[in-house]
Formats: structure tokens, C-alpha cells, sequence
């Protein structure tokens, strides 16, 4: 087996403690449902930067499956968001593992996530959930979007950053 494809004990504590920063950050909101800015992105964001794309997108999913065990949403578990979990882990940790961190490719980062996951395959799981025409739930989406673009590229930004210049850049590696 190749090394690279190992986990550590070291990368399993990191990732596990990522997996639960993740689930209480998932839970943690501000706003209405029209305009909720979130955080959970932030922890997705490390695993990516930290551990890779593979690494990351497993633990999202594990993230995601725990999540729905022990603070299951209102709406119930559903496969597709588990999906979008592994998307999601796969794009941080291509667009950040082992790369200088720059504004620009933390913002393609979310530009990407934004694009691909949040709007595109979240409405096409919520349209499958409530039934209602797809376009009926982009359009609204779309603004929020738009805003979380913002707040996300800038915070992620700043922590990367900070972690780059920090003795924390060796935690997944």
C-alpha cells in the first residue's frame, strides 16, 4: 500500500477533530433560511488544505452521515447532500492541498464549491425533497450565493493565510 494513501494516527486525530469542528459549525448560523451564513466551510476547507482530496472528500462524508445520526436535520437524511459532501471535499482538496494559498485560488475555490455544489447540486436535491420546479428554488438561492461568495473567499482567505505562516501548516502532513 502506498504510503501516501495511509492515515496516520497523527492525520486520523486531526481529521476527527476537523469532522466534529465541522458538525458544530454545521449548526452554527446567522441569519434567516432566505439568507443564513454558515461556517462549516471553514472546517472543510482544512480538511482539504490539509489532507488532499481523497482524504478530505471521506471525511466530509463521514462528517455528513454522523452529523444526520446524532442531530438529524427536519428534513431527514438524504443521499444527495451526502454526495455533495464528497464534491465538496474533492474541490478544497485538489484546489488547496500542497498549494500556495492566494486570494485568487481561494476564491476559484469557492467560486467552485459555490457554483458546482451549493447551487447546482443542493437545488437539484432540495427540488427532488419538496417537488417544486427547480428555477422556483434557483433564484432566491442564487442571491444568497452570491453573498456567501463573499464572506467565505475572505474568511477562508484570512485563516489559510494565517495557518500558511504558522507552525499549523505540518498539522496533516
Amino acid at each position: 500500500m502506498n504510503t501516501k494513501s495511509r492515515i496516520s494516527v497523527h492525520e486520523l486525530t486531526w481529521m476527527a477533530l476537523l469532522i466534529a469542528m465541522q458538525m458544530v459549525l454545521s449548526k452554527m448560523s446567522i441569519g434567516s433560511n432566505t439568507l443564513k451564513v454558515g461556517f462549516s466551510f471553514i472546517a472543510i476547507g482544512l480538511m482539504g488544505y490539509y489532507f488532499g482530496p481523497y482524504k478530505a472528500a471521506i471525511a466530509n462524508v463521514i462528517a455528513d452521515i454522523i452529523s444526520n445520526v446524532v442531530m438529524p436535520a427536519s428534513t431527514g437524511f438524504f443521499w444527495g447532500f451526502t454526495f455533495s459532501a464528497l464534491v465538496a471535499g474533492l474541490i478544497y482538496g485538489f484546489m488547496l492541498y500542497n498549494h500556495k494559498v492566494t486570494i485568487w485560488r481561494v476564491l476559484l475555490t469557492i467560486v467552485l464549491i459555490t457554483v458546482v455544489v451549493n447551487t447546482l447540486l443542493n437545488t437539484l436535491w432540495i427540488q427532488m425533497i419538496t417537488n417544486l420546479p427547480y428555477m422556483t428554488l434557483l433564484i432566491p438561492r442564487l442571491v444568497k450565493e452570491a453573498f456567501s461568495l463573499v464572506y467565505q473567499t475572505g474568511l477562508l482567505y484570512i485563516i489559510l493565510k494565517w495557518i500558511s505562516n504558522t507552525r499549523f501548516n505540518r498539522i496533516g502532513r
